[in-house]
């Protein structure tokens, strides 16, 4: 298990059945999302099951989830862990319809950013909810 108090690395996991997605994300935050935040080291996952999975095994900081993923939603998975563990991590969404931020909000999200992305308001808001947090 990875600690969260780890000086190096900020956990991340980054849920999206979409590989472009999830490479932009990666692209637009870097190696850190600011120059006085901790490095990235990222958690990826393609499907509900593995985030489920790689949350269970890792200590996350954050987490970005992408609301338009098939079969189980961004939303959806952080209800679940909201629900299951009791204590949602500070949390991202990305949304492809500005209307749906009250869903994501309902959900348990920290924060919305709707899509196409825009690499500054990423690196700003990651930073942002990781300070929030005391990360």
């Amino acid at each position: 298990m990875v600690a969260a108090t780890d000086e190096k690395h900020v956990h991340i996991l980054l849920y999206s059945d979409d590989a472009d997605l999830r490479q932009a994300v990666k692209n637009a935050i870097g190696i850190r999302p600011a120059k006085d935040m901790p490095r990235v080291a990222w958690v990826e996952a393609a499907t509900a099951d593995g985030a489920i999975m790689k949350f269970e095994e890792n200590t996350i900081d954050l987490i970005i989830a992408d609301g338009e993923t098939q079969k189980v939603g961004g939303m959806a998975l952080l209800r679940r862990i909201e629900i299951e563990y009791e204590k949602l991590p500070p949390s991202l969404v990305l949304i492809a319809r500005q209307q749906d931020e009250w869903l994501a909000k309902f959900a348990g999200t920290t924060a919305v950013l709707a899509t196409p992305l825009d690499p500054i308001d990423l690196a700003d808001s990651v930073t942002a909810l990781l300070k929030d947090a005391n990360v």
